[in-house]
């Protein structure tokens, strides 16, 4: 071969080499951009990262540059095919002719020309394709980094081509009855959120707790308030033209912070009495016990026991409201909420040093744990990493118990549900306060062991 056939075909590889390189490039630079993250992006500019900003730039305008980087593939992929596959076949026809087979001639340039493509396809499907779209995958934020400032040149170079590519392409995307995309906007559901939190705990990126909270604040504002109040048989209040005597007796038996005050019964709330006000009119006249709460009084707010939890929460932090009074459909008093319950659905029970409670789940031993019934059955569920049905008809373990027996129960009763053996061990009239369940047959183990 002579000289100068060498250096021309030396300059052609190394052609066929840079067009591999240059695809391999926007290929990165597509999937780069397309998945870093833009919070880490903005956290980076936050923390005076300047190179971020150009990311971010790009990232902003995804189909200037998107474009930019496809029409950066496609010369490459057109100049790899038209420069490598003469190459290649050009260095493939001496070493066919050279064989002994008088066969090999008459198709040489066939072999040459199927085994070149073959090459080329090779090289550019796996350096050119594969390879990169993997790197960029598994390195985003570094490989955006990377690839910005050129993307940015290039899309200032080719501006006139890209904006005609772009524009041609809506064009017929409206001819068919489609609208023109406005950019590539990665904005997920609720569902698909929660399904990114699942996928990151079953990969190890979130503990077990964090998995918990995340699925539970997506959840929240889709619940009802009813799931999250205080139900009427438990709510403490006081009578109307009751003395500070009183409520400070109410008080020491109960230890909330805020209590309803009712005319006749709790179906006609006519205010909300704080702690916090008695006390602050006692520390005028401590000995003043026998003055009546009326002036203490503030004004209820009533909510329907449909209201969605995230709204109410939302409009209770706004107006610096931390109880609501709960109505249900026929103007009856259902029970009362607070920011405190509301939030607990989110993080769980918080602890209340005042509060003077029973356990609320007290292990006998480790087959064997006592419950207070009026525990909701998702909460007991979580807590003992039991499976008893969520229902329609209930949302207590005492409701669910009804559910199953179809009437008032005795102490002592019990009654199996799967290998449970449930009993009832407290009754307060018609109503199940605490409950004995017990886990027979196979590991009865509780996951709770504390009190």
């Amino acid at each position: 071969m002579a000289e100068g056939s060498i250096l021309l075909v030396s300059l052609k590889l190394m052609a066929v080499a840079a067009f591999i390189l240059a695809n391999g490039f926007f290929v990165a630079a597509e999937f780069g951009l397309v998945s870093v993250r833009r919070t880490r992006i903005e956290q980076l500019i936050a923390e005076g990262k300047e190179a971020a900003k150009i990311v971010r730039h790009v990232i902003d305008e995804p189909d200037r540059f998107i474009a930019a980087t496809q029409l950066g593939i496609t010369i490459a992929s057109l100049g790899l095919g038209w420069v490598g596959e003469g190459t290649i076949a050009s260095l493939l026809l001496p070493l066919l002719y050279a064989l002994p087979s008088d066969m090999i001639a008459p198709v040489a340039h066939t072999i040459a020309s199927a085994t070149a493509f073959a090459t080329i396809t090779f090289l550019h499907v796996v350096l050119g394709e594969l390879a990169p779209k993997s790197v960029a995958l598994q390195y985003p934020e570094e490989t955006a980094f990377i690839v910005a400032k050129p993307t940015v040149l290039t899309e200032n170079i080719f501006r006139p081509f890209i904006w005609l590519l772009n524009g041609t392409g809506n064009l017929i995307v409206r001819l068919v009855g489609l609208s023109a995309p406005s950019g590539h906007q990665r904005v997920h559901s609720v569902e698909e959120l929660m399904m990114l939190v699942k996928a990151s705990h079953e990969e190890g990126v979130l503990e077990d707790e964090q998995e918990e909270m995340l699925q539970k604040v997506f959840k929240f504002a889709s619940r009802h308030v009813n799931e999250a109040m205080i139900p009427r048989p438990q709510i403490v209040g006081i009578e109307h033209q009751s003395t500070i005597g009183d409520l400070l007796e109410v008080f020491s038996r109960s230890s909330h912070a805020r209590f309803p005050v009712y005319e006749n019964d709790l179906d006609d709330i006519v205010g909300i009495v704080a702690v916090k006000d008695v006390l602050m009119a006692l520390s005028q006249d401590p000995t003043d016990v026998g003055r009546s709460i009326d002036e203490l009084i503030r004004p209820a707010f009533f909510v329907p026991e449909t209201r969605p939890m995230g709204d109410l929460f939302v409009e209770m932090r706004a107006r610096q409201i931390q109880m609501a009074i709960v109505i249900d459909e026929y103007g009856g008093t259902a029970g009362l909420v607070t920011l405190e319950e509301m939030v607990e659905e989110i993080v769980g029970r918080l602890s209340d040093e005042l509060a003077v409670k029973p356990f609320l789940v007290e292990t006998i031993d480790e087959r064997t744990v006592e419950i207070d019934a009026q525990l909701r059955v998702d909460e007991v569920n979580e807590e003992l990493d039991l499976h008893l049905p969520e229902g329609e008809d209930y949302e207590t373990v005492a409701g669910f118990i009804l559910y199953l027996l179809r009437y008032i129960p005795r102490e002592g009763e019990q009654l199996r549900y799967g290998n449970l053996r449930i009993t009832v061990t407290k009754m307060k009239g018609p109503k199940i306060e605490r409950v004995q369940i017990r886990r027979e047959g196979g590991n009865g183990a509780w996951r709770n062991q504390g009190n």
